[in-house]
């Protein structure tokens, strides 16, 4: 176990914290967006977030203060609630995320919750996941060639083998899957997807994201084409057709969809 002084004085590039999320895993929770990614995903909405030195230095210890004052609001909440860490991708900053994740699991006893898009480093994996109780993969695209084009740096094959391992670690995780009409909702696009649910022992559910330009201005802002327009954005009917198709080719009738 690392020493106190050593894991509460790491630092981190931090994007933003809220206190208040609710949709970054079970009950209500406490997020920390870190900075750096190795994606460059054609649909981002934070590219801001892309290299580390945008984000602002914080501390593990100012993050274990700001989230203990909060405890009993993430514990009493349906689900249980705790710490989610999202990005960027909390895997381009190893040390800091194992350390806030540890001090947040023994120092205030929160559930710890990371987000990402399954890239990085052995290291980057061995140092997080044993302080990780629940993983929010983002499977950009189910066939390599799409992923490729989606997030344009990554590859499908290494999003594998970082499931794989959180497979092997008997880490429970959530599929999160966003529907880009005709980019990611075709019928072979969704076949390839149950098949890597189906192959899954710790998969708990499946949430679909809607694809939205929310971070139109910010690409903008920052002087890059922003590819994408409203015509991607999916139906309501649609994404409950494939929450339907999910739901029925699932072997394993516990998924939430």
């Amino acid at each position: 176990d690392p020493s106190k002084t050593d894991y509460i004085n790491c630092e981190g590039y931090v994007h933003s914290v809220e206190s208040m999320g609710s949709l970054e895993g079970p009950g209500n929770r406490f997020l920390l967006f870190v900075t750096g990614c190795p994606a460059r995903c054609i649909y981002c909405e934070n590219p801001d977030t892309w290299q580390n030195v945008n984000g602002n230095k914080m501390k593990v210890g100012e993050l274990t203060k700001k989230a203990r004052n909060l405890k009993p609001y993430y514990e009493n909440s349906v689900g249980g609630g705790g710490v989610t860490c999202s990005g960027g991708d909390p895997l381009s900053q190893p040390e800091f995320v194992s350390s806030f994740f540890y001090s947040m699991k023994h120092d205030v006893g929160l559930h710890t919750c990371l987000e990402t898009s399954g890239q990085g480093t052995q290291y980057a994996w061995d140092t997080i996941l044993p302080q990780t109780d629940l993983v929010l993969l983002c499977i950009k695209h189910p066939k390599a060639d799409k992923y490729k084009e989606i997030t344009r740096t990554c590859e499908l094959s290494r999003m594998m083998e970082f499931l794989h391992e959180v497979e092997r670690r008997n880490i429970p995780w959530w599929c999160r899957y966003v529907v880009i009409s005709g980019l990611t909702d075709n019928d072979e696009d969704l076949e390839e997807l149950v098949k890597i649910c189906n192959e899954s022992k710790t998969l708990e559910r499946i949430d679909l994201l809607a694809y939205h330009t929310l971070g139109e201005h910010k690409w903008k802002e920052l002087g890059l084409k922003y590819i994408m327009g409203e015509n991607l954005i999916p139906k309501k009917e649609r994404l409950t057709a494939i929450a339907e198709y999910l739901k029925k080719n699932l072997k394993n009738k516990n998924v939430e969809v």
